[in-house]
This record gives structure tokens, C-alpha cells and sequence, in this order.
């Protein structure tokens, strides 16, 4: 099975959920899993609403939000997207058909309709993510790489390689033009266009594509990153393709030594070297 990658929300590691946020104040004003009484509570619920309508909504969107991530934790996907389309609603309704609460929204419940295999769905919501991506950052922006490679996903899973290939190619441009070769998010792209070109049956060139984001992910990344795993396991594909059987084997025994390091990847990313 080929394997391809996304970054579904995040780049660098960014907190991707609103910094201001009236949950947080609550947290901030009560002492969060501290016990208040009934009027304390109702004193700072009057405070909260009383600050603005939209930061009421705010909280109730991020409610929303972290519960569908949180049933999808549990694996319970029938919940986690019936929390992401209702935060969809909130988020449009109170913050605004074009903020950053509906295009966070929009790749949560397009994940999620994916994972259901709902795809039409999916991609209708994913498109309309570049779109928003695209007026809150600008087109050029890494945020609308990301919806990029979000709708390329659906495209994927609906067996639409050449369209998502196409997509997966203008993200890497993207990131190319922002942080260079050597960052793992061009590394990522570099492995998903191979992907695209290995589910086409284009081996050679999807050999070349991979090989470079395997390059790439080696000098920033810690060797036991499962990333690199991912593309090692793409690259023996290719090659037996190609009855390039003795090259294959050899990328197949360093696959299943880094999954044997198995380091986990909040632990293994370290800083790009200097290019």
C-alpha cells in the first residue's frame, strides 16, 4: 500500500485553535478543574457574554471543535463528525463564513467526511477551504498549501490521482517558495507528488520525487522519525516496479530498521540544518 502524507491543520508546529478564547478565560479567572460555586459560575458566564457575542460564539465553537478531535481520539468517528459539522455551523454563524475558526472548521469536516467515506462531501468542503485559505492568508501563503494538500486528499481517496497529483505539485511550489528544499514540509510535498506518480504507475518519476523528499527528511529529521519510514516503504515500490529488486531490498531493510527505532515524532523532529 502506498503511503501518502498531509499536514491536515498545522505548519511548524503552530497552535492552530484562536488565542483568545472565553473558555480560556474562564480557565484564567476560576482556576481550570478548580470547583466554584453556582454564583461564581453564573458571574463569570454574565462577564463572558457580556464581553461580546462573538466571544460566547468563540467558546462554544472551540467546545465543539476540541470534541470532535477528541472522539476521533477514541476512534468513535460517527461522533467526531457530528461535533465537526456542528462546529462548522457555529464557527460560520457567530465568527463569520471567512474566518479562521471556518477554514479550521472546514478541514476538520472535511477529514472527517473523508475518514466516512462521504467524499463528494469532503471535497466540496475542501474546496471551499482553499478558497477561504486563500482570502484570509492569500494564495501564495503556506496555510493555503495546507488546504491544497487538503483537498488533494479527498481527490486521493476518490482515485482521482492525476487532479491530486496537480494540487499536490502547487503546494510544493508553495512551501518550496517560503521555507526552501531542506524543510520537512517541502519534504512531505515532495512525498506526495511521488505518491501520485506511484498510484499512476509512473515509477521512475515517482522514484525521483521520492528519493528527493527521502533526502530531504534524513537531514531534518531523527532517524527514527516514522516519516521517513513512509517514504522508505513508497521508494521499494517504485523500484520493484522496475525489477530494480536489489536496490529495493536495500531500502526495505533500512525501512524496517527505522520503524524498529520507532521514535516518536514530537521527539524526533530536530531543526533543519543550515542550507
Amino acid at each position: 500500500m502506498v503511503r501518502n502524507e498531509t499536514c491536515i491543520e498545522a505548519v511548524n508546529g503552530e497552535d492552530l485553535l484562536m488565542q483568545a478564547s472565553a473558555v480560556g478565560a474562564f480557565h484564567a479567572f476560576t482556576g481550570h478543574g478548580s470547583r466554584v460555586t453556582s454564583h461564581a459560575f453564573f458571574f463569570v458566564l454574565a462577564l463572558i457574554l457580556a464581553a461580546s457575542p462573538a466571544a460566547a460564539g468563540e467558546s462554544e465553537w472551540r467546545m465543539l471543535y476540541e470534541q470532535s478531535d477528541a472522539h476521533f481520539q477514541r476512534g468513535d468517528l460517527g461522533q467526531a463528525e457530528l461535533f465537526a459539522r456542528e462546529a462548522l455551523k457555529e464557527a460560520e454563524t457567530s465568527l463569520g463564513a471567512e474566518s479562521r475558526a471556518t477554514e479550521l472548521s472546514l478541514a476538520r469536516a472535511a477529514f472527517m467526511l473523508r475518514l466516512t467515506g462521504k467524499l463528494d462531501e469532503a471535497l466540496a468542503l475542501a474546496t471551499r477551504g482553499v478558497k477561504v485559505a486563500a482570502k484570509l492568508h492569500g494564495a501564495d501563503d503556506p496555510q493555503s498549501a495546507i488546504a491544497l494538500q487538503n483537498q488533494a486528499e479527498v481527490l486521493f481517496a476518490q482515485k482521482k490521482y492525476g487532479a491530486a497529483e496537480q494540487l499536490h505539485r502547487r503546494a510544493l511550489a508553495l512551501f518550496q517558495k517560503k521555507y526552501g528544499e531542506k524543510n520537512f514540509q517541502t519534504a512531505t510535498s515532495l512525498h506526495n507528488v511521488g505518491t501520485m506518480l506511484l498510484a499512476q504507475d509512473k515509477y521512475l518519476e515517482a522514484e525521483r520525487f521520492l528519493k528527493r523528499a527521502l533526502a530531504v527528511k534524513e537531514q531534518v529529521l531523527a532517524p527514527g522519525h516514522r516519516s521517513i519510514s513512509h517514504t522508505l516503504n513508497n521508494l521499494v515500490i517504485a523500484l520493484e516496479a522496475q525489477n530494480k529488486n536489489a536496490e529495493a531490498e536495500k531500502y526495505r531493510a533500512r525501512a524496517a530498521a527505522v520503524e524498529k527505532q520507532g521514535s516518536e515524532p514530537q521527539k524526533a523532529a530536530r531543526k533543519p540544518k543550515p542550507i
